[in-house]
């Protein structure tokens, strides 16, 4: 034992004295800086594209709108069709009320919502009542726009939802709404008076008002039993997935969590932590993925070329254990590298983005949300990131002892790393058959598998579509099949071929 854990020493030595190796670290450590960098340009760009937004003069913008509609009326009424009259009337009337009440169309929140939804849908109605000399109807809607018109100049927010909720009462009362859909429309709007969700513009708070729609989408789904982002049939597993999704999104809303790919158009400093820990983490991946590669796919081949193998034939070690040995260490700097530039990607994010928006990972067991401290969630994630690496690394440790070329090694592994995912998403839209979910490449991208709670409902179906809905168990199965022949395949040749 104590001779192969010598065997395991020297390799270690040979590892870090290699230059690409240093190379490597040093570049973990500039993806993350980089990474924090960006995601601080971004965060500028976006608070600049804010203030150009809300810096417009949008009054003037209105005015030039009702100009050129009242000049199109005038001009050529003759050549309009009834419905594009209508059509314009209302966009004047709903621009000219905007003026007045200092309404910037260029921002989000209620008021904005509903001039743009419930008012200028009752005065189209109106007018289009008035074309037919139905003054009665006509004057139904008017009475209606009045009154949400009121709302927005009381600046009434809570008003607006009751009265939402008296007109979904209305409707289930005429059979308009069916008894759950009513329900939830009554949940949708206590969520945006419990959290007054659009009730100000607030960029902070802008990815609420995502979040609510997606819960509204999913209730959506439930009742109908259709997916509202992929428009498939819910199974029993994906309508307890959508279940949970609401959930989720309520703990957010009560707690304040802001997701990744919320949709927000600007980012708050929470928003920034979430892209700062999805950019680091790729950056780290790739890079760490390079590195293993390299020390994988020359572990064998080099020492071949330079005659340094020789030395191995004048001493007491079984050849497996040779490959054992460089395995082993590969797979150890692959763990302890990967645990260390988490922690180190927690720290740099905290000096950047601050502590307090590191938030951890969500996810629903026995009917109840749960939460992953982020340090433990940072490792476990990349950790499971580190199987896939795990398995190029294996693949190129195999090239370098069945090649015994240090180019093909690294080149081919790294090669099929970045392109063998992206011919398969190709391969994916135009084959429908079964079995190419066996392909290993099918069974990649285990993070956004496991872990998909921290991105948008819309996000993790789109995940879902692309794998096929393939089972993780199932990949973890073909992944490790695939290791396994790797392994028979690269001990079976460094034992039988001259390594003299």
């Amino acid at each position: 034992m104590s001779k192969f854990l010598k065997l395991c020493s020297c390799e270690f030595t040979k590892v870090f004295k290699k230059k690409s190796t240093k190379i490597m670290f040093i570049l973990l450590i500039v993806a993350l800086l980089a990474s924090a960098g960006l995601t601080a340009l971004t965060k500028k760009a976006a608070d600049y594209t804010e203030e150009e937004m809300a810096s417009i003069d949008y009054k003037a913008n209105l005015q030039a709108e009702i100009d050129s509609d009242k000049r199109e009326l005038s001009e050529n009424s003759n050549n309009l069709d009834e419905a594009t009259k209508i059509e314009m009337k209302a966009r004047i009337d709903i621009d000219q009320f905007a003026i007045d009440n200092e309404i910037n169309f260029n921002l989000s929140y209620w008021k904005v919502d509903v001039l743009f939804t419930d008012i200028y849908t009752s005065i189209q109605e109106m007018y289009k009542y008035r074309s037919l000399g139905q003054e009665d109807e006509a004057k139904k809607e008017e009475d209606k726009s009045n009154k949400l018109k009121g709302f927005i100049k009381n600046n009434d927010f809570s008003g607006y939802i009751k009265y939402e909720k008296d007109e979904a009462k209305l409707a289930l009362d005429k059979g308009e709404l069916d008894e759950q859909t009513y329900e939830d429309q009554i949940y949708i709007l206590d969520l945006k008076e419990k959290y007054e969700i659009g009730k100000e513009y607030k960029k902070e708070d802008s990815w609420k008002m995502n979040v609510l729609y997606e819960i509204e989408q999913q209730k959506i789904s439930l009742i109908t039993g259709i997916d509202q982002t992929t428009f498939k049939s819910l199974t029993e597993k994906t309508y307890k997935e959508v279940e949970n999704r609401i959930k989720i999104n309520e703990y957010r809303l009560e707690h304040n969590i802001v997701p990744y790919a919320a949709g927000d158009v600007s980012l708050s400093l929470g928003s920034s932590r979430k892209v700062y820990d999805y950019m680091a983490g790729s950056f780290i991946q790739f890079i760490l993925t390079v590195m293993m590669v390299v020390i994988a796919g020359t572990s064998i081949s080099s020492e071949i070329s330079k005659g340094t193998i020789k030395f191995w034939s004048f001493n007491p070690y079984k050849r497996w254990k040779i490959l054992l040995s460089k395995l082993l260490v590969s797979t150890c700097i692959l763990v302890v590298t990967t645990v260390i530039i988490s922690l180190l990607s927690t720290v740099v994010g905290n000096i950047f983005f601050g502590s307090g928006n590191a938030q951890g990972y969500l996810y629903v067991s026995n009917g109840n949300v749960h939460e992953i401290n982020y340090i433990l969630f940072s490792v476990l994630y990349n950790l499971v990131g580190a199987i896939e690496i795990f398995v190029f690394m294996v693949f190129a440790l195999m090239l370098s002892t069945v090649a015994r070329n240090s180019a093909v090694a690294v080149g081919l592994s790294i090669a099929t790393y970045l392109g063998g995912s992206t011919i398969m998403q190709i391969i994916n839209i135009f084959v429908k058959k079964d079995w190419i979910k066996f392909i290993p490449f099918n069974n990649l991208s285990l993070q956004s598998r496991i872990f998909n709670g921290d991105v948008s409902y819309s996000a993790s179906s789109m995940i879902s579509g692309l794998t096929g809905n393939i089972p993780v168990s199932f990949s973890f199965a073909v992944l490790g099949v695939c290791v396994f022949l790797m392994l028979v395949t690269m001990f079976d040749s460094f034992r039988k071929r001259d390594i003299v």
